[in-house]
């Protein structure tokens, strides 16, 4: 990938310009009313990052499974993450001071980032993530871009930015969207399916092989998509015979039917987030856009992962292993070997918990919470989960060392 670092920022405009954009500003004021401030304040929540994230995991579901495995959060928070990078490179360039220290009479209606003022931080990252997840959810591209432009233009109506800065943040915000949705485009996920289904009855089986191909996708940090892949598993007797003993109760139900209920990303990220908002860190868009981006790469090399691992062994699941059981819900069209869900929530603890060490036993907690729920709910076995939540760790251990000790930037 090209180096989002390389892409030159113009400088802003000069004394002259400036005192045209005040006016604008304050005209932009004048027109504010309840809506364009609800708008300001939403906005403002937490860094730049912080929304685009909660409406990425809310596009990013199982429906479109297809649009899921190419974890297109893993892409949008690294085009946010470079553009942010560059972002901050012009910032202190430039040294452009806020509004409203060019015109006291300029009162902002929130508190104004202790940083310079151009390029806008929340319009690069408006742009960038807009553009992404517009190239990732074509049907809704014309909404996502439209809540860009609305981010945008909201630090103008709150008085912390000029239009050149918005203006200009989002043509940077743009330029590395685009670096990052040429590379998206190779990922691998156009390669069709031309395989047969076998005939083993001691393996998962199913009407199609849902997600088979992502074992192909090009991993971003992971050398290969086998590279942690787990041994054979063994028969699974034992483990049916536990999972038939196991009595359900009201809790085991109850997490059971929480866990399925979500897709992973939504729990792993709000809980970053709120460490975030916790530690004060949404005031540092750098550290919080590099948090968020390695959380998700991890999300997005675990998928490939788990499906090398699933389509590597096809590992029947407990209701076809015994057709005599049932379990609580639905099982997922596809192999049981390893917990995808066990494997996922494992790789995010392991990298929450690098970044927010004091709490790494808590993660580490809701991981096998995660687990557990998949064998209360009866679509898999413990061999399954264990088996998820060591290679999780394994991976995410790999992608720490490799790429969250180091600034992450798309090369």
């Amino acid at each position: 990938m090209n180096d989002a670092g390389q892409i030159k920022v113009p400088a802003p405009p000069n004394k002259e310009q400036t005192q045209k954009e005040i006016a604008a500003i304050k005209e932009k004021i004048a027109k504010r009313n309840e809506k364009i401030l609800y708008q300001i304040q939403y906005w403002d929540a937490g860094s730049p990052a912080y929304r685009w994230n909660e409406i990425a995991y809310n596009l990013t579901t199982f429906e479109n499974f297809g649009a899921f495995l190419r974890a297109p959060m893993a892409w949008m928070n690294m085009a946010i993450n470079d553009a942010t990078a560059a972002a901050w490179k012009a910032k202190y360039s430039y040294q452009r001071k806020r509004p409203f220290q060019f015109d006291p009479l300029l009162k902002p209606v929130i508190s104004s980032p202790l940083t310079p003022s151009y390029p806008c931080e929340h319009s690069v990252t408006a742009a960038a993530a807009a553009t992404v997840l517009a190239y990732f959810f074509p049907e809704a591209a014309d909404s996502i871009l439209r809540l860009g432009k609305e981010a945008a233009q909201s630090r103008i109506y709150a008085g912390v930015q000029f239009p050149s800065d918005v203006e200009d943040g989002w043509k940077l915000g743009e330029q590395v969207a685009a670096i990052v949705i040429e590379q998206a485009k190779k990922d691998g996920s156009d390669i069709q399916w031309k395989g047969t289904m076998h005939n083993d009855p001691k393996l998962w089986k199913g009407q199609y092989p849902v997600g088979i191909t992502a074992a192909s996708f090009k991993p971003l940090v992971l050398k290969t998509g086998n590279q942690f892949r787990p041994p054979a598993p063994p028969d699974f007797s034992t483990d049916m015979k536990a999972l038939k003993d196991f009595k359900r109760n009201f809790m085991s139900d109850h997490l059971a039917l929480y866990w399925h209920n979500l897709s992973g990303l939504d729990f792993w990220t709000e809980l970053a987030s709120k460490k975030m908002f916790e530690l004060h860190l949404d005031r540092n868009a750098p550290a919080c856009a590099h948090i968020y981006t390695v959380l998700h790469v991890t999300f997005h090399d675990a998928a490939i992962a788990i499906m090398d691992a699933k389509y590597a062994y096809w590992g029947i699941r407990p209701f076809q292993y015994d057709t005599t059981f049932t379990p609580l819900f639905e099982t997922p069209p596809f192999p049981g070997y390893p917990s995808g869900h066990a494997t996922a929530s494992a790789a995010a603890a392991t990298v929450l918990g690098y970044f927010f060490p004091a709490d790494a036993e808590f993660f580490k907690t809701k991981a096998k919470e995660c687990a557990d729920s998949r064998f209360y709910g009866g679509i898999h076995f413990q061999t399954d989960n264990q088996t998820g939540l060591e290679m999780g760790n394994k991976l995410a251990q790999y992608i720490i060392d490799n790429r969250a000790k180091k600034d992450y930037v798309v090369k």
